[in-house]
């Protein structure tokens, strides 16, 4: 079942680019291969069901921010998706912590969920937020985070 979450989940980003189109000029390519990784990190840690579908809810929720700003921008940027593919390593951090810190935990689906969704998310911001301080301009992207 945690499988057929993750592609179903993994799906909705292929489909939204293809229906609307990829509004961070990177191709097709880039929402499949995502997902595809991330689950190549987990197949080690033998993922444990519900932690798949936290990983994949993740990966959608790091494209919304670039997907408005970039819809909605009366000019939109042409390399605003480096940002997010520079931010990449850190949801890799993300899973590998989250698995390896689940891998002999007998956890309730809920709370593996919940660890696998939050480590994997820190992970991500983290990053995101390092290369937006230090090597990418990211304007409002980061707007909470841009008081530290």
């Amino acid at each position: 079942m945690d499988r057929i979450l993750f592609i179903s989940i993994s799906l909705i980003s292929i489909f939204t680019v293809l229906i609307i189109g990829d509004v961070l000029y990177i191709g097709l390519w880039y929402y499949i291969a995502i997902p595809f990784v991330a689950y190549l990190l987990t197949l080690p840690f033998k993922p444990k069901q519900y932690f798949l579908t936290g990983v994949s809810l993740v990966i959608l929720l790091t494209y919304i921010p670039y997907f408005y700003h970039n819809l909605f921008a009366a000019r939109p940027e042409g390399l605003l998706g480096l940002g997010h593919f520079f931010s990449l390593p850190g949801l890799a951090v993300g899973i590998l912590l989250a698995g390896l810190y689940l891998k002999k935990k007998s956890l309730s689906s809920i709370s593996l969920f919940t660890i696998g969704f939050i480590v994997t998310l820190l992970g991500f911001l983290t990053n995101q937020l390092i290369v937006c301080k230090t090597v990418i301009y990211c304007g409002n992207l980061i707007w909470p985070l841009s008081l530290l």
